[in-house]
């Protein structure tokens, strides 16, 4: 597995690629897959021992002992079942993508062509086309894609500051997305990746003029501010998307969004539906 920002080689225990020290995506999706099984064993460890716990309500201590035993070895079973699921999940993908190339290269060129690029992100993520070197012409492409997804969903949560106002997970590392995003597309292209740089360039184009679009009408910047974002040093782009957002935050709700934590917030009224 390649790091996509400079090429190098990382494993799914790779939270930072070793060669350039940026996030290894694939290894953080993975790991958030991860704990999500462990939740789910957790779960049904304390279900078992609830059922157990009822079920023996004369039986003695060795026999409660022993069920909860074979209770816990069937779920870390399962847990161990799921873990690999997802090794063969991906073997699955795999080997469903190089089945159908002609026809996922059909819709990637689609999806491209539309400028539908949340829709691509999620095609790559669900066929984990960012990892098979079959596709590896797109593979900037997708990994720009993921990134401007974060973005796009981070923006879309400060338009919407619906009822459950404290649910901001993208909006609050909005600012982090677009250093993310901005960091990658001024980024050498990587040798490895094979792409068509004039597809790859004009991608990049039109996600970048999305973001600018969202930016201005959501979260208030101007079209000079947005117009500097390639320009800006990271801790610069950082604070004026903070300050942005802090700013759209309070106006809706009176708070900003370090302070949403401390405080009881109002129920607010959802806003209206947002145009892409």
């Amino acid at each position: 597995m390649k790091c996509k920002y400079c090429g190098g080689d990382v494993t799914l225990q790779d939270h930072f690629c070793p060669h350039c020290g940026r996030p290894v995506d694939q290894a953080l999706r993975h790991q958030k897959e991860v704990r999500e099984y462990k939740n789910e064993f957790e779960a049904t460890k304390r279900e078992a021992i609830n059922k157990i716990s009822v079920s023996s309500g004369g039986g003695t201590a060795v026999g409660i002992r022993l069920a909860i035993i074979v209770a816990l070895i069937a779920a870390l079973i399962w847990m161990l079942i799921n873990l690999n699921a997802y090794d063969i999940n991906e073997r699955k993908e795999k080997k469903l993508a190089n089945a159908n190339y002609d026809a996922y290269v059909e819709q990637i060129e689609q999806y491209i062509a539309d400028t539908e690029f949340m829709a691509l992100s999620r095609f790559a993520d669900k066929h984990r086309l960012d990892m098979n070197d079959k596709y590896k012409q797109y593979r900037d492409i997708f990994y720009a894609a993921g990134d401007y997804e974060y973005v796009y969903l981070g923006i879309l949560e400060t338009a919407y500051l619906a009822n459950d106002t404290r649910n901001l997970y993208y909006a609050e590392n909005l600012s982090e997305n677009v250093n993310r995003f901005y960091e990658y597309i001024l980024t050498e292209r990587s040798a490895y990746s094979d792409a068509d740089p004039e597809k790859t360039s004009a991608a990049f184009k039109e996600m970048e003029q999305d973001i600018a679009v969202l930016l201005q009408k959501y979260l208030h910047l101007t079209k000079e501010d947005t117009d500097s974002l390639r320009e800006l040093s990271k801790s610069r782009r950082k604070v004026l998307i903070e300050q942005a957002l802090d700013a759209r935050i309070v106006s809706v709700t009176g708070v900003g969004l370090s302070e949403m934590n401390a405080v009881e917030l109002p129920q607010l009224q959802p806003a209206q539906e947002v145009e892409k």
